[in-house]
């Protein structure tokens, strides 16, 4: 379903992240009904299926952190309140660089800092969203969807 999902970001561009989010949401109810280790291992056998469709970002999307996080997240989640949001955070920051930056290497426009820095801020909001978006997901496919989907 990951790969059917991306597959539809060839047809609209427009949701590529999207996309990558809502697959991210299967590998998260993959991890919470089968384990991490199924989960993890559905991750990258999608991941790389993904590649090989014709519009790449969504697979880059999810390869690089919408794929992976959400079993992390479980893991993080047990961690003290404060140091829970740290370590998100830096996971975060620390792949939202490296694209940042392998982006600016690719369209050579390391001049217009303002617009990674602008990108910085919306995207640790977005994360902020994204992260409340898995705790809210979790509650309601725990009490509401698990009983019609019958995993």
């Amino acid at each position: 379903m990951c790969v059917a999902i991306h597959a539809m970001g060839s047809l609209m561009e427009s949701l590529d992240f999207s996309l990558a989010v809502i697959s991210g949401l299967l590998v998260y109810v993959l991890s919470v009904e089968y384990g991490d280790r199924m989960a993890m291992g559905v991750f990258g056998v999608a991941g790389i299926l993904s590649l090989l469709l014709p519009l790449k970002t969504p697979a880059v999307f999810f390869l690089c952190f919408f794929g992976w996080y959400p079993v992390a997240q479980k893991k993080i989640r047990k961690l003290p309140p404060i140091l829970c949001r740290i370590i998100k955070f830096l996971l975060f920051n620390a792949v939202f660089a490296l694209l940042l930056f392998l982006s600016a290497l690719v369209t050579q426009t390391r001049e217009l800092w303002w617009i990674y820095a602008a990108l910085a801020v919306l995207g640790n909001l977005c994360f902020v969203l994204y992260d409340l978006l898995l705790d809210r997901f979790l509650i309601w496919y725990l009490l509401k969807l698990r009983k019609r989907l019958r995993l």
